[in-house]
């Protein structure tokens, strides 16, 4: 694979070491370090125009068959010829975030319940303590009735050579709405729950008589009898109303109405979020360049299906195995809508971890100062095609570089790009080169 550039003319000062004045910027793919690529560049800066032309040159170039991912968060980096599917409430394309990995190592009932709860969690609206907890046992319970036990991995498996009546299959977030809100229901709305309603009740009475303890006035003696005689009637209609014996097991595992509630009601509102859905996205398996237009999901919504998606890929690429080439492509535009300072940001452990599976990253952004610096430091290629005077001094503290180079950069026209390769042709010097001052091919 190779990506032109542009042309860079070099000062006096590496002409001798280089042996000429004028040398072309390409990146190939066989030389570099890794194939990530950071683009930076404010509003109208030519972002976009950079974009579409490193995915048609590396689809152009490219000697096999390669797969680029495009997650347009505007709608606006269309490549001729792309197969592009829109996500949002009204279309009928999704995903689904509970698919189990069948690998004994990376995968299995535990680990797919822990992504789901961690990719929540990046969100602004975090589950609470008790809220994870909840969720975390109706996942395993919904698992288990679907066939995949946590503790036998080879039930991890969707073929696992046991005769049913119907498929196996793996869950998706309506099956966890719906059972949800079967287990709301069943314990206390239901008839069969006369015993959880009345343990719910007498702790209820236990914390008021416990405050009425607490307080220790002459006045609280009266109303703590009258809540001892409440207490042992709720106590009676619990032990009355048990009828499968595993009521308190339930109870406690669902912590309290309110809470289930809340689970409940946050399970409802991802269903309904427009991008948990049944139907996977129809791309053209012989079209290269694959384009999820997101741009109608909300921003909560935008950074659960990136995170969710690159969460397949990430695990796609590592049952692919190794690979001497670069085989898929993921193009994340606005990547710092996305990026935190979390190890376990999926971003950042791809940018780690996925070079050798040949899959390469390309991310774009306003400006460097929105990624981590290990992130920077993991990416071979940097572009600078003009970021806002805001940005400047921690940017050349991050890059090491001038404020004069910075001013060097004219939108559209000129461009700051760093390449770090690999050992490549003995008598190519460019590789001593730390930054091109390059000017931009069309």
């Amino acid at each position: 694979m190779e990506i032109n550039f542009g042309i860079a003319q070099l000062p006096a000062s590496q002409i001798n070491v280089v042996g000429k004045k004028i040398v072309d910027v390409k990146w190939r793919s066989d030389e570099m370090i890794n194939g990530h690529i950071l683009l930076a560049g404010g509003s109208g800066t030519g972002k976009t125009h950079n974009i579409r032309k490193i995915i048609r040159e590396i689809v152009n170039s490219s000697r096999h068959q390669v797969r680029v991912h495009i997650f347009d968060v505007h709608d606006d980096i269309e490549i001729a010829g792309d197969s592009g599917v829109i996500f949002s409430e009204s279309t009928s394309y999704g995903l689904n975030p509970l698919n189990i990995d069948e690998d004994i190592h990376t995968g299995g009932v535990r680990k797919a319940i822990q992504n789901f709860i961690n990719t929540i969690n990046k969100t602004s609206r975090k589950l609470g303590d008790r809220q994870e907890a909840v969720l975390r046992s109706l996942m395993e319970d919904l698992y288990s009735a679907n066939g995949f036990n946590a503790d036998d991995p080879k039930t991890w498996r969707i073929n696992d050579g046991i005769q049913r009546k119907y498929q196996k299959k793996c869950p998706n977030v309506d099956d966890l709405a719906r059972f949800a809100s079967f287990r709301y229901k069943k314990m206390f709305v239901g008839g069969d729950s006369r015993s959880a309603v009345a343990l719910e009740k007498l702790n209820k009475e236990t914390v008021k008589m416990q405050n009425l303890i607490k307080e220790g006035n002459a006045d609280a003696t009266e109303k703590l009898e009258s809540l001892k005689e409440k207490a042992i009637e709720s106590y009676t209609d619990f032990v009355s109303g048990i009828k499968t014996g595993r009521e308190i097991d339930e109870l406690l595992k669902f912590d309290s109405k309110t809470t289930l509630k809340s689970v409940l009601d946050r399970i409802e509102n991802l269903k309904n979020g427009g991008i948990f859905k049944n139907t996977p996205p129809n791309f053209d398996e012989n079209t290269p360049v694959w384009r999820y237009r997101i741009k109608n999901l909300g921003s909560e919504e935008k950074k659960m299906f990136l995170y969710f998606r690159l969460r397949e890929l990430y695990l796609n690429a590592l049952k692919r195995g190794v690979q001497d080439e670069i085989v898929e492509v993921i193009v994340i535009d606005e990547a710092n809508k996305f990026m935190d300072a979390d190890p376990d940001n999926i971003i950042s452990i791809m940018a780690n971890e996925i070079r050798k599976f040949g899959t390469a990253l390309v991310c774009a952004s306003q400006a460097f100062t929105h990624f981590t610096d290990d992130f920077i430091s993991s990416v071979a290629t940097k572009m600078v095609i003009g970021i806002d005077e805001m940005y400047w001094e921690k940017t050349c503290r991050q890059l090491q570089i001038k404020k004069e180079h910075l001013e060097w950069v004219k939108p559209r026209e000129t461009a700051l790009i760093q390449l770090k390769r690999n050992s490549s042709d003995p008598n190519d010097k460019t590789d001593k080169i730390k930054w091109f001052f390059t000017k931009l091919s069309p």
